[in-house]
């Protein structure tokens, strides 16, 4: 099989899913639009690449706001897949011109192809109309479908794509490196006897849908010397949640990581992680928070919650609703604080959930869906 996987822009995160997926077809070819968005701090790694990767040079433009994406035209996909000539491609996308072309590419030389689809009925912005109708048609015309997980594949579902059609591939970070820092460096059973407040931690971006504000508002009201709070990130909100943060007591306010070991740093000094956003296609930073140990306070509008937070066989976290209020996140936070003692006891379990969810996982699921095309 001759594979190419067209995709926005490159992530570090899927680096090691796309190394596992080459081992497995007999050449793999990733096309990316451009090499980076402009609200990213992402750089383009280049270790031990085991497929071809291909730069567009789509011309992109950042839509902040309400739309919080990327938009890309032209780039010339279709004279790149003529000059490699796949058997088989994956889409991670159906909105962008080159998506569009890759699909018309496809049909017109009976090439079947696979759309690799994260969204969800939360995540998505348009719930109706034209564009759901445009929606419908676009995703209906792949061969065979892939979600990360439960939210994913239910509004597929909804739009007509048959249950039995769909591959669930979950979404991953790095785990094999994360397991090695913690061998080397942070041993999750060190931290048993760990006394002292709780750690609350954030990490990401600071944009208004990640509710950072929730979380501060939601802290500010918690019992004192209980907890203390470490945010770390970046984005258009920073100056004013730097403003906020400064105003209470015990909140260091951090700059961004931009490497795995400096991000395992924060992680080996958390307790706790709060994702309060009230929009999230998926949210890896619960992936790399349980992968590390940390129990989890997880958004029940992110796409990963029911998949690795409610369905675990374990307590590794709390689902909380963003949309119902600063108080009732913070008592969820005081909830959880009383239990810190029995939460830091159970952090190696916690690894261990975490870790069960591999790049070889994720790349087993996409060549799967891509198989299921032949029966």
């Amino acid at each position: 099989m001759k594979l190419v996987l067209v995709t926005n822009i490159y992530a570090p995160y899927r680096e090691p899913v796309w190394n596992v997926l080459a081992t497995m077809v007999d050449e793999l070819h990733v096309v990316l639009m451009r090499e980076s968005e402009s609200n990213r701090l992402w750089g383009m790694g280049y270790e031990r690449r085991q497929y071809k990767i291909h730069i567009l040079g789509s011309k992109g433009s950042f839509c902040g706001g309400w739309l919080d994406s990327e938009l890309y035209l032209g780039g010339g996909i279709w004279q790149l897949l003529n000059k490699v000539k796949p058997t088989r491609l994956i889409l991670a996308g159906y909105t962008a011109g080159p998506f569009i072309e890759a699909m018309i590419w496809a049909k017109m030389r009976k090439i079947p192809f696979g759309q690799w689809y994260e969204s969800h009925t939360y995540s998505s912005h348009f719930k109706g109309g034209a564009i759901s109708f445009l929606r419908r048609l676009l995703l209906g015309l792949a061969d065979a479908w892939c979600v990360p997980g439960l939210m994913s594949k239910a509004y597929l579902e909804e739009m007509g794509i048959p249950s039995d059609k769909i591959t669930i591939a979950p979404n991953t970070v790095d785990v094999h490196k994360i397991r090695s820092l913690l061998i080397s460096q942070y041993p999750p059973d060190n931290y048993e006897h760990r006394s002292g407040p709780a750690r609350i931690f954030y990490i990401g971006q600071y944009l208004k849908r990640k509710r950072v504000d929730l979380l501060l508002d939601a802290y500010s009201e918690l019992p004192p010397d209980g907890a203390v709070l470490r945010l770390v990130g970046y984005g258009p909100l920073e100056d004013e949640l730097r403003k906020r943060a400064v105003e209470l007591k015990g909140v260091e306010f951090l700059s961004a990581t931009r490497t795995l070991e400096e991000t395992m740093q924060h992680y080996s000094w958390a307790d706790i992680v709060v994702m309060p956003s009230d929009r999230e296609v998926w949210g890896l930073v619960v992936n790399e928070a349980l992968a590390a140990g940390c129990y989890v306070l997880s958004s029940s509008l992110a796409g990963v919650t029911p998949d690795l937070v409610e369905n675990a066989p374990l307590d590794v976290g709390k689902v909380i609703n963003p949309l119902a209020g600063a108080a009732a996140l913070t008592n969820v936070l005081s909830a959880t604080i009383d239990d810190i003692a029995k939460i830091r006891k159970r952090r190696a379990a916690i690894v261990q959930w975490g870790q069960n969810f591999t790049p070889e996982l994720t790349a087993k699921g996409l060549f799967e869906a891509l198989e299921s095309i032949n029966n």
